[in-house]
């Protein structure tokens, strides 16, 4: 049960980045949406911490 919640875990994870990359490929030299750049980092900064968390219980 465990396994699957780890596995969604990782799979948010990977999409977040792939969101975060396409989002950091702007225009040229500018950025497309900074407010958006930084939410999305807190997001990966929160799945992480979710995925050690799950790690420190076992």
């Amino acid at each position: 049960m465990a396994e699957a919640k780890n596995v969604s875990l990782e799979d948010q994870l990977k999409a977040k980045r792939e969101e975060l990359l396409t989002a950091k490929q702007g225009l040229g030299s500018t950025l497309q949406n900074p407010h958006r750049i930084k939410a999305l980092k807190k997001e990966i900064a929160r799945i992480l911490t979710q995925i050690n968390a799950t790690k420190g219980d076992k």
